[in-house]
């Protein structure tokens, strides 16, 4: 059995394209422009199946069904969030491709941001080991009411589930390895996978939000919690894909970046239902 790859939107939230990568130079006002539009953006919720000989993983788990309740004010007024229903969330986008938590090996979070941590709680009685970087455990542990994107219920069961703890880059199964990409949150990292026809394939979570964030050199975005770590996290990331010719899928966008022989192109990304990376 060869390893595929296989994405899943979880619906999408309303915001301020800026606020996922800042400044970029085509909304710059210069002595040239002194008028540059805003953009409203259209934000997917991604997560990821890997499917490994050695078992499926599921990277990223999306938005709690709970978000209008659990969610602060000031962060609903900054997202617009009346396009989620909860067909669009994980449990059904699972149900939909005939797959439930049972049918995972592991969980591996980029980092615990709601909107990326929120569907875990689908898995707090199932046997799925749950993967994340220890600096990310040890910091979203500490936070006891939502505060910085971060709500305890989304992961409060961890304490009782002792989770596998991540440091640097680790090969956890053949040829798939946890990347460490710090910066967007204390113990952000992403997942380097090699595709038998795909190639090299690197799930990058926060720290490329979009194809333009990546830059190079990448864009901050208004959570960071260091932007002097997350532009060496987006450094790494190019460093690591083109060596590799990887394929770089963002954590908020359908578009993602291939590179081939040190050229770098945007490429569409393909969804379920209906399509595999393998």
């Amino acid at each position: 059995m060869s390893i595929t790859l296989q994405g899943l939107k979880l619906g999408h939230m309303g915001m301020d394209y800026g606020l996922l990568g800042y400044p970029n130079p085509n909304d710059m006002l210069l002595p040239s422009r002194r008028e540059a539009p805003r953009t409203w953006y259209r934000c997917p919720s991604l997560a990821y199946i890997i499917n490994h000989p050695a078992g499926r993983i599921l990277f990223d788990t999306g938005i709690s069904t709970k978000f209008a309740e659990e969610w602060l004010p000031e962060w609903q007024g900054t997202l617009d969030l009346t396009e989620l229903t909860a067909d669009d969330l994980l449990e059904n986008a699972l149900k939909r491709v005939g797959l439930g938590p049972d049918d995972f090996s592991h969980v591996i979070l980029s980092h615990c941001h709601a909107d990326h941590a929120g569907g875990l709680r689908i898995f707090e009685e199932a046997g799925a080991q749950i993967i994340l970087h220890e600096d990310e455990h040890r910091y979203a542990t500490s936070i006891w009411s939502a505060a910085n994107f971060f709500i305890r219920q989304d992961w409060h069961f961890l304490s009782r589930r002792n989770p596998i703890l991540m440091y640097g880059d680790q090969e956890i199964m053949e040829d798939l390895w946890t990347i460490s990409l710090p910066g967007h949150t204390p113990g952000s990292m992403g997942v380097l996978v090699r595709l038998e026809t795909t190639g090299w394939a690197l799930l990058a979570g926060d720290a490329v939000s979009t194809h333009e964030a990546f830059g190079p050199p990448g864009l901050p975005n208004f959570v960071n919690i260091s932007n002097e770590a997350f532009i060496q996290s987006c450094a790494k990331v190019e460093a690591i894909a083109s060596e590799r010719d990887a394929f770089i899928f963002p954590g908020h966008d359908e578009s993602g970046l291939q590179y081939s022989q040190g050229d770098l192109a945007i490429k569409p990304i393909e969804f379920l239902p209906g399509h595999t990376y393998e």
